[in-house]
Order: C-alpha cells, then sequence, then structure tokens
C-alpha cells in the first residue's frame, strides 16, 4: 500500500492511537529507548556529563524548544488570540534570566530545575488526554489533573530523598530545597502521599478501562511514564541521567509539533506562509533543519559571550539558552491548555503526517 492511500484508510478508521501504532510507538511511547543513549555514553564510551549535555542539546533538546514558535510567535491567530500571552514572555523572560544570571546563579538554576520537571509533566499529562480522547474517555481538568499528580508522584519520590540528604546535585549545583523540610519524616510522607494519587489513578484507569473510556495506548503511555519517572532520579550522576529523560521528553514534542503543525495546515489554519513551507506531510527535514538552524544560531551566540565579551562559560550557556527555553515553557502551557487549538484526532492532514512519519521511522 502506497503512502496516499494509506493515509486515506487511516482517515476512515477509529484507533485508540494518536495517528497509529507505528506512529505512536516511534514518537511517544517506544522512544522511552533514548532514555538510556546518554547513560550508556557516559558508563560504556566514557563520555562526559557536558558532552553529553552537549549531543542531547544540539540534536533534539536545542530544536524542540524552537519549534514551539512555529506555532506562538510566528503564528499570526495565536498572537490574535493571546495578544499579551504571546510576547510578555519574550521580553519578560530573557531580561529576568539575565538579572538572575548576574545576581542569582544558583537559584535560576534551581528555578529552572523545578518548572523543567513541571513541564515535563505537563506535556505528558497532555499526551496522555489526547489518548483518552481517542478512545472516547473524559477530558476533564479532573482527568488531567490526575495524569498530572501520577507522573509527578512517581518523578519525586526518590528526588525527596535526595533534597533531604544533599544529593540532588545537577551540573556541580545542590538544588535548592527549603531548609524546614531537610528531615527525616518528609520525604516518607511524601512516598506516602505519593502512593495514595499513584493507587488512585490505577483503580480509576482500571475502571475507566473495563468500561471502554481509555485503551490500551493510553495505560502503555502512562506506565512507561511512570516507570521512567520514578527510575531517572536513582542515577548517581543525575545531569546524564535527566538529559536522558529530556532526550525522550524532547523526541516526542519535536513528533507532537510536526504532527500537530500537518493537521493544522490541512485544516487551513496554519496562516504563515514560511509556516506552511514546513508543516507540509513531507516536510519534517525542512522543519527539522529549520530548528537545528536556531539551534546552532544559539551556539554561536553563546560562543561570542565566552570568546570575544569573555563571559564565564557556564554562565554564558546558561542565560542564553534559559532566556529561549523558558519562554518554551510559557507559551507550550498556554498551547497545552488552549480550547481552540484542536485535539490530535486523526483526519486527513494528522494521517499524512503520520505517513510522513512511518517513512522517517522505517
Amino acid at each position: 500500500m502506497n503512502h496516499s492511500a494509506g493515509a486515506a484508510a487511516l482517515s476512515t478508521r477509529e484507533t485508540p492511537w494518536i495517528a497509529n501504532l507505528r506512529w505512536d510507538m516511534t514518537w511517544m511511547i517506544g522512544s522511552a529507548a533514548l532514555v538510556a543513549v546518554p547513560v550508556a555514553a557516559h558508563f560504556l564510551l566514557g563520555v562526559g556529563a557536558n558532552g553529553v549535555d552537549l549531543l542531547v542539546t544540539a540534536l533534539i533538546g536545542g530544536p524542540h524548544m524552537y519549534a514551539t514558535f512555529l506555532r506562538t510567535v510566528f503564528e499570526p491567530k495565536f498572537r490574535e488570540r493571546h495578544r499579551f500571552l504571546a510576547w510578555f514572555p519574550v521580553v519578560f523572560v530573557p531580561t529576568a534570566v539575565i538579572l538572575a544570571s548576574t545576581f542569582a546563579f544558583t537559584a535560576l538554576l534551581s528555578f529552572f530545575f523545578m518548572w523543567a520537571s513541571i513541564h515535563i509533566c505537563d506535556q505528558a499529562s497532555y499526551i496522555a488526554q489526547q489518548y483518552r480522547l481517542k478512545s472516547g474517555g473524559s477530558a476533564s481538568i479532573l482527568e488531567r489533573a490526575l495524569d498530572f499528580a501520577a507522573i509527578l508522584s512517581s518523578l519525586y519520590v526518590v528526588a525527596m530523598y535526595r533534597f533531604v540528604d544533599g544529593t540532588f546535585v545537577i551540573s556541580g549545583y545542590t538544588v535548592w530545597f527549603p531548609e524546614f523540610l531537610k528531615v527525616a519524616w518528609w520525604p516518607r510522607l511524601f512516598a506516602f502521599g505519593a502512593a495514595v494519587v499513584i493507587s488512585t489513578w490505577a483503580v480509576r484507569s482500571i475502571n475507566a478501562y473495563r468500561a471502554g473510556r481509555v485503551g490500551r495506548p493510553y495505560l502503555a503511555f502512562m506506565l512507561t511514564t511512570m516507570v521512567v519517572s520514578f527510575l531517572v532520579p536513582m542515577m548517581k550522576e543525575l545531569s546524564v541521567s535527566f538529559q536522558g529523560f529530556n532526550a525522550w521528553h524532547s523526541f516526542q514534542y519535536l513528533g507532537l509539533t510536526f504532527f500537530a503543525l500537518n493537521q493544522r495546515n490541512g485544516q487551513g489554519a496554519v496562516t504563515s506562509k514560511f509556516v506552511k513551507n514546513l508543516a507540509g506531510p513531507r516536510d519534517f527535514f525542512r522543519y527539522y533543519g529549520w530548528n537545528v538552524l536556531l539551534t546552532v544560531g544559539a551556539g554561536v551566540i553563546v560562543g561570542i559571550l565566552i570568546w570575544i565579551i569573555k563571559l564565564p562559560q557556564e554562565q554564558s550557556y546558561y542565560t542564553v539558552v534559559l532566556s529561549f527555553l523558558l519562554v518554551h515553557y510559557f507559551h507550550d502551557h498556554v498551547l497545552f491548555s488552549d480550547s481552540q487549538e484542536p485535539s490530535l484526532s486523526t483526519g486527513r492532514a494528522a494521517a499524512g503526517a503520520a505517513s510522513s512519519s512511518q517513512a522517517l521511522a522505517a
């Protein structure tokens, strides 16, 4: 069956997958294997933590955050709907990052790590919501909040012990944690609360599955995400393990954003001519290349700050990266909660994106 015939067939039948088994396993679920790649590179190939950071940022992490802007500041309809939220973070966030990197660098990194974990859970709960919708289940705020809480609880169970012990260290910096919570009973209390949340999620999910309100793809995605979230904070070298988590998260986002752009383009909802040229079913490499180009541009700025202006290397890197990354976080919270953004149902355009992405995965 050729790609066009496959797309036509896909658009006429219901599926519990966002697109289909192959696309979802490539981009959403099976790509969890990426978590192990930075870890393997570090322990088996001897790649240092800085090398892991550079590789993940250049190939996946950087491109994924710039992809956001194709749906936000580059899209006239988004700017019309969110006149304030489109531009406020573009001005405020870099200003705040520059000031914080100068006067409160450790506090900036702690804030970044906290927001990064919330952002990852927000994206995961959004994807879970799409799986709920595909099975005809509830897309209520309560259901999504429970998905979010279950993932966040899984991520922080082990992390809480490390916060209290003072061993939650990334890139040589100990992440800030309130002193009054650095007591033996706090991580145990949190673990108990997490067990309650996850048990509640499990009971409700089993009942929903039996009632046909969620499908196996939803359960597979949530269980994979929760297991990975639980395991990542266990590794001694957290900067490497979290870059593995970031690699999976970013890979998901690249596929998800291309899928959404292609879907909206097929519906005539993409109004920017530039974005249209990156949003066709067969334009993935053009779309990816544009985001890599922006990543290279950011690297050039970092280089100018380090070698020409003579600013400290780490401060220069985080100032540039966080200026863009935190805007990406801000805009994504808007996108993931925007009722006027279409759900990722499988239509003709979405099928085209899935067909194209399958070709990439083959």
